[in-house]
């Protein structure tokens, strides 16, 4: 059976985002035709929060070099593992999540002094990749890739929905205390019956704390903290909206995890979110410097004719299908080996 190595920063298992449940969303129908590995930071990592885990994951590549070498071809969704891969001369395709230089945003305060050197590891990765994917905007060079949804939870009827949700890293980047000024500005009446939730972990959660304080929303906001995706994708299935401020995103995986189970979504229109999100179908785009009234617009919109919001998110969530996209990357891979 070939061999395929897939390189990702956190374990599946642990990592909270879009990507780790991209990665084990695949996993379910690759493994039908690959014996697949995975090369991971070792979860005692997840405590250590002074160094960014993309340089310790750098420094693991060079440590399993050895073993990066076994395999038939490599299935990257890490920056750090690609530039890896590239530097070493390796067969690897790669798959391009959201920022293409993520530390130029970093919550650590040096990160954008390595903008240059990421800018290089992007443009070699780039060069070198065997294919290159991407989750967001079509580009060059890059060859588009729906984020594969795979999932037991069954759409909810409207009447065990309530309330509104954002899922995410708690990070400046996602810019979910906008969601709060906005969220605030509703009326009463739609506050006291659709709580705001808050699922994730992030540097920013004391300071968003101190935001729904700052707020009142002391009742009617409460945060989840790290949920598994399996309940993660429960709890956005019993929410009415699924919200996100982002300043840049890909195609964020939440949100056609929102769609697959009817749920619509208020969102910033950055990155290749307009693409999916069709504003006044399946719900509604906000400029990305919005004003906090556009956005408390946006969701009663969407309350306001809910049913066909839901109906039209549902019907988009379908493309997303994992084992559609699985073969379809299985077919390119196989391409690939043969070539080689």
């Amino acid at each position: 059976m070939t061999k395929v190595l897939v390189l990702v920063t956190n374990s599946i298992s642990t990592s909270y985002g879009g990507i780790g449940p991209f990665v084990k969303n695949l996993d379910v129908h690759l493994s039908e035709y690959y014996d697949l590995e995975y090369i991971t930071l070792p979860d005692y990592f997840d405590n250590i929060t002074v160094v960014p885990h993309r340089f310790l994951y750098l420094m693991y590549m060079f440590l399993n070099y050895f073993k990066l070498r076994k395999y038939d071809m490599v299935i990257s969704h890490s920056h750090e593992g690609a530039y890896a891969c590239a530097l070493f001369g390796l067969p690897f395709i790669h798959v391009f999540h959201g920022n293409d230089n993520p530390v130029s945003v970093s919550r650590f305060w040096y990160g954008k002094y390595f903008t240059s050197l990421f800018n290089h590891a992007t443009k070699m990765i780039s060069e070198k990749s065997l294919i290159g994917y991407t989750v967001g905007k079509e580009e060059p060079g890059r060859k588009k890739i729906l984020n594969p949804i795979s999932h037991d939870v069954t759409k909810k009827p409207f009447s065990e929905r309530s309330g509104f949700i954002f899922a995410g890293r708690l990070e400046k980047g996602k810019r979910i205390e906008l969601i709060l000024e906005s969220y605030a500005l509703l009326p009463s009446d739609i506050k006291n019956s659709n709580k705001l939730k808050i699922a994730g972990k992030g540097s920013q959660l004391e300071f968003l704390q101190e935001k729904v304080n700052e707020l009142k929303l002391n009742d009617n906001v409460e945060f989840l903290g790290i949920l598994d995706n399996r309940s993660l994708i429960d709890q956005i299935s019993k929410s009415k909206i699924f919200l996100m401020a982002s300043g840049f995103e890909g195609f964020p995986m939440v949100i056609a995890e929102a769609f697959s189970v009817g749920v619509p979504s208020v969102s910033t229109n950055v990155g290749d979110i307009p693409s999916f999100l069709k504003s006044g179908e399946n719900g509604m785009l906000v400029e990305k410097e919005f004003e906090f009234i556009d956005f408390a617009n946006a969701i009663q919109k969407v309350l306001e004719n809910y049913e066909h919001f839901s109906s039209k998110a549902f019907e988009a969530g379908k493309q997303f299908d994992a084992k559609k996209i699985a073969q379809d990357l299985v077919k390119d891979i196989n391409t690939l080996i043969k070539a080689e």
